[in-house]
Order: structure tokens, then C-alpha cells, then sequence
């Protein structure tokens, strides 16, 4: 992708950045940092490299956010297993 291009793809990704997810990961807090910090760069100063700098942290917001989700989906899993194996 060009740095000067906006795609769809991109807009909606920005868009659709999660604004809250409970955790306790430290990763996630700090990709929620990046993401706003990166956001508030574009908007005071709109350019190709802070729109792309944008972008890159929504995507590390929104792998964070799904690994945070396959954490606590797993966590509910092992703790559902392990309530049926003492019935």
C-alpha cells in the first residue's frame, strides 16, 4: 500500500479500532496507547505518514484485541472443563 492512499480496508480497520477491552494484558494497553496517540498525531496534523502511522497501530490494537478475546475464551474453557471434571 502507498503511504499517500487511503484504502477502505484501512478506513474501516481505523474505524472499527476497539476503544475499551477488559484485560490484564499489558500488550493491549499499550497498543490502546499507540492508537491514540497515533490518531491524535493524524488528526492535528494530517499527512500520508501520520495516516499510516495510524494504521499500523490500529492493526497491533486489533491483534491485541483478538488475543485478548482468545485469552479470556480459553480461560472460560479451562475453567468450564475444570467445574464438569469435579461434578
Amino acid at each position: 500500500m502507498k503511504a499517500d492512499t487511503a484504502t477502505l480496508a484501512d478506513v474501516k480497520l481505523v474505524l472499527t479500532a476497539p476503544r475499551h477491552v477488559q484485560t490484564k494484558r499489558s500488550g493491549y494497553g499499550k497498543a490502546q496507547v499507540d492508537f491514540v496517540s497515533a490518531r491524535m498525531k493524524f488528526i492535528d496534523r494530517t499527512t500520508s505518514t501520520t495516516w499510516t502511522g495510524t494504521v499500523g497501530a490500529a492493526r497491533r490494537l486489533h491483534v491485541e484485541a483478538k488475543r485478548a478475546e482468545r485469552d479470556r475464551e480459553a480461560a472460560a474453557s479451562r475453567a468450564a472443563t475444570d467445574e464438569g471434571g469435579q461434578a
